[in-house]
């Protein structure tokens, strides 16, 4: 993957989790599981911020803030659980 590609990727990761940024950058190198997550991750972001321009898509908007409210814990709980080799 291209290094404008994988911050495209991260960015809404790293904005909500700014402090792990380097542990971020290195588990999304060195494990695809995590990358996958951060894809999810992005996806949900992207389809949120949209249903959220729409009127009339709150249960919508409730459904992809549940999931990713889901994404950023199993996110969240991979990067604490991160040790450096």
């Amino acid at each position: 993957m291209a290094t404008n590609e994988v911050v495209e990727c991260i960015r809404p990761l790293l904005a909500r989790f700014s402090e792990n940024e380097e542990t971020v950058r290195r588990l999304v190198a060195m494990d695809e599981s995590f990358d996958a997550l951060c894809h999810q991750y992005r996806h949900v972001i992207d389809l949120l911020e949209s249903c959220k321009a729409d009127v009339g898509h709150e249960a919508e908007v409730e459904q992809f803030e549940q999931r990713r409210a889901r994404l950023e814990e199993q996110l969240l709980t991979r990067i604490e659980g991160y040790q450096p080799q």
